[in-house]
């Protein structure tokens, strides 16, 4: 591919070799293994939509992966902190969203303990709740279990539609898609 590439620019034969190169390179999978070599190429032939999901990949990697793969320590101070800030920027859009979802979930449980008619309206999950109390210690639980995922969705049913002069939920229609990037419920 790079070959390829390398021809057909310095020959100018887009159409036939460069055109198909690049498409190619848009489809392909970006890996661990493989994506800084395509970033290399995307750069030195202005390849901007490749470049920008091999960042996209990168930028949700953990900064364990993200190390391993860029090899931080090798590059230089202005490329690690380009990288980070990526990864830093991707996480706190996460807190952006995360935020106010976790503070609309806490008060709408506090208006399920205080209102029975509520609760009634609520599936409780069977394998994590029993009397009202939580019997689960992680989040990876919430993560695996179906029943704890349609419980959270009767939560946010039960407690927007109880009430006009209640006050005001803080969670909002964006809270299964957090929680599905998130990777605790499964996409609403």
């Amino acid at each position: 591919m790079e070959d390829l590439l390398q021809l057909s620019d310095e020959y100018q034969v887009t159409k036939l070799i460069f055109d198909p190169c690049v498409k190619f390179l848009e489809g392909q999978a970006k890996t661990k293994e493989n994506v800084m070599k395509i970033l290399a190429i995307a750069n030195l032939y202005n390849l901007e939509k490749v470049r920008q999901s091999c960042i996209n990949l990168l930028k949700n990697m953990r900064l364990e992966s993200l190390s391993e793969t860029v090899h931080l320590q090798d590059l230089d101070k202005e490329k690690t902190q380009y990288y980070l800030t990526q990864r830093i920027e991707r996480l706190e859009g996460i807190i952006d969203g995360v935020f106010p979802q976790v503070f609309g979930l806490v008060f709408s449980l506090m208006r399920l303990l205080h209102n029975s008619e509520v609760r009634e309206q609520v599936e409780w999950c069977s394998k994590h709740v029993c009397n009202g109390n939580f019997k689960m210690h992680r989040l990876l639980e919430i993560k695996q279990c179906e029943g704890c995922q349609d419980m959270l969705e009767s939560i946010v049913d039960a407690t927007c539609s109880y009430g006009s002069s209640s006050p005001r939920v803080n969670f909002n229609e964006n809270l299964f898609s957090v929680m599905h990037d998130l990777k605790v419920t499964k996409k609403k």
